[in-house]
């Protein structure tokens, strides 16, 4: 099969471009998701050959043309699948689009963003359904918990784990997350006929605590867990003047220092992945695995 995948460069999407090749896919990779904003990069994807679409593409960053990039990017690759005789589309996004979730989120649940990011996914949710009604786009929607392995943002939650950094708040709050190497196999399961024109809630089979999460990454790397705390108040005014100077001040920004990422921190996260697991998901990594792993990937 020969399939496009935006985002292709991303911490996901390199693993997801190597695991379709070992499937013996035909890949077309685009990298940054502004190529999905000019004219120039649209011709390009346009005159591929292509009947498969994995969507990856996403800008996280609140100081950069986030909506611009989340939705119209969305919107002009539908356009240009409009006329083909598509097998799917498959939008990966955050499961944030749910808000917070103090009980199992499931599939059917209502939208409840609270992020910019969150609601310009939702947006690209919906759009991606809509093309499905009108234009006869078959689609899968893969909505994923925080993705950890070893990329440059879990490098520097260890990196200030490492330095002794303080727990924000109490750290009560549940903090499901899903290792990088768990979503690959999911994502290649959307390829089933059984996954059309569904939606999937995804995440790792077990759930800890922040508090208990981060013991456990300061246990791994043998540091001592500290018992300083940071007032989330005080935490969610130094990110928002984080932003702003992030928005006047050149350069890429440290992505775990944006409001966004404190919210994550901070928010209730509980995912029923019972829909994913009738497809064929069975997450290999619990967390402590999927943890020392990265510790050790990173490191190396």
């Amino acid at each position: 099969m020969r399939i496009l995948v935006t985002g292709a460069t991303g911490f996901v999407g390199k693993r997801l471009v190597q695991a379709l090749k070992k499937k013996g896919h035909t890949v077309i990779g685009f990298g940054s998701e502004a190529n999905l904003l000019t004219e120039d990069g649209l011709s390009r994807i346009r005159s591929k050959r292509f009947e498969v679409v994995y969507h990856l593409a996403a800008e996280l960053d609140e100081s950069r043309q986030l909506w611009k990039l989340n939705v119209e990017g969305t919107r002009n690759l539908l356009d240009l699948c409009k006329r083909r005789d598509l097998e799917r589309f498959i939008l990966l996004g955050p499961i944030g689009v749910l808000g917070e979730t103090r009980s199992p989120a499931r599939e059917d649940d209502p939208y409840a963003p609270k992020t910019k990011y969150e609601k310009s996914k939702e947006e690209a949710e919906r759009i991606v359904m809509d093309y499905r009604l009108k234009h006869q786009i078959p689609y899968t929607i893969v909505r994923s918990t925080i993705i950890y392995g070893p990329n440059r943002f879990w490098g520097q939650i260890l990196k200030a784990a490492e330095n002794n950094y303080p727990m924000i708040g109490r750290g009560e709050n549940s903090f499901h997350l899903v290792y990088i190497d768990d979503v690959i196999d999911f994502l290649l399961l959307c390829l089933k006929p059984d996954a059309r024109n569904q939606i999937y809630n995804l995440a790792g089979p077990d759930v800890l605590s922040y508090r208990d999460t981060y013991k456990l990454i300061c246990k791994l790397m043998h540091k001592r867990f500290p018992s300083d705390q940071v007032n989330p108040i005080a935490a969610k005014a130094a990110s928002l003047a984080y932003l702003a100077r992030s928005k006047v001040t050149p350069g890429e920004s440290n992505v775990t220092m944006l409001p966004s990422s404190i919210d994550r921190l901070l928010r209730n996260r509980v995912v029923d992945i019972t829909k994913a697991q009738s497809i064929g998901y069975k997450p290999k990594y619990k967390l402590e695995k999927g943890l020392a792993k990265t510790i050790k990937e990173l490191k190396a």
